[in-house]
């Protein structure tokens, strides 16, 4: 058996996205702030995975979940409240993605390192390596684009980022993505879990930690939804300031804003794009179907999906 630890961990994904080493109760961790951090390696001829994390959520929520599949089959859920748990590979050569597929708004992320960490992987035989790469996708978004609420209404065990509308779309469109999404967020609005708004989290991974940026085929920027309580003119002087800062932080990559699925601001986004220069994704009567009022449900989160992957499919050519 050979263990891997969060430094040779982070050594083998591509892109590194939201992952970043933090030590935790003394011990270095592979660790991240967001709702569906992604990891991407090939196990080489390895029989047995055995993944081993922090039960690091907070005392009064339900445990964090993580999801892992081999190579793009079905997904399989495991409570990081278990803190291991083993992915039986066989002796071939495999993909495997782990995905940190849930937590709660309870969770102090960003002040008290209630993120999701990860402490090692333990391979038998064989090794694992580098994925090879594929089309990386940025979304920068709230709840919607986090994974919440997908499944029912109940914090974290109903969460599905591996399915939501992004995880669909990147499926369909053999990329892979990094999500910069915190639920609640919004240019306005604070996130929960202790999370700044969005000109903020954008460049940060937690209160102490500054984020390099990657360098993507494409961004996505779905906000707006949680500012519809503050007024329009607040609204578009923070919506046109985050859209200065994510050319700035991108500026050689193509920038794509999406109008929210509930429609919210959605003049304004039309008129602050264009001012931008930016390309727009119109998203009307893209999801006719929610958990609740805002959040899609899994048919509405594959049926939105759909659609922004056939969008999307033109910038990746």
């Amino acid at each position: 058996m050979y263990r891997y630890f969060p430094n040779s961990l982070y050594k083998l994904i591509h892109p590194h996205g939201r992952w970043f080493i933090k030590r935790l109760n003394q011990s270095a961790t592979l660790y991240t702030t967001n709702l569906g951090s992604r990891l991407r390696f090939i196990a080489k001829g390895v029989n047995n995975l055995t993944v081993n994390v922090l039960d690091n959520r907070n005392p009064f929520s339900p445990s964090q979940i993580y999801a892992w599949r081999i190579d793009g089959t079905q997904w399989h859920r495991e409570l990081a409240s278990h803190r291991s748990w083993q992915i039986e590979c066989g002796s071939a050569n495999h993909l495997i993605e782990i995905i940190t597929a849930g937590n709660s708004d309870l969770d102090r992320v960003w002040n008290d390192n209630e993120g999701f960490a990860i402490t090692s992987i333990d391979a038998e035989q064989g090794k694992l390596i580098s994925a090879p790469p594929v089309p990386v996708i940025d979304f920068i978004g709230d709840s919607i684009t986090a994974g919440c609420w997908v499944a029912g209404h109940n914090a974290s065990i109903d969460y599905r980022p591996e399915s939501n509308y992004v995880g669909t779309a990147v499926d369909l469109l053999h990329a892979t993505d990094v999500r910069i999404a915190y639920s609640a967020g919004g240019v306005l609005r604070q996130a929960t879990g202790g999370v700044p708004t969005a000109d903020q989290f954008l460049t940060k991974l937690d209160a102490t930690t500054f984020w390099q940026a990657n360098t993507p085929d494409l961004v996505v920027i779905n906000l707006g939804v949680n500012d519809r309580r503050f007024s329009l003119d607040q609204f578009n002087a923070s919506y046109d300031h985050f859209l200065s800062l994510v050319t700035t932080l991108f500026p050689s990559i193509p920038i794509l804003p999406m109008i929210p699925f509930s429609q919210t601001f959605a003049e304004s986004i039309r008129s602050l794009t264009k001012k931008h220069k930016l390309p727009l994704i119109e998203t009307q009567g893209w999801c006719s179907s929610f958990t609740d009022d805002l959040h899609p449900d899994q048919s509405g989160a594959t049926e939105s999906g759909y659609r922004l992957a056939e969008k999307l499919s033109n910038w990746l050519k």
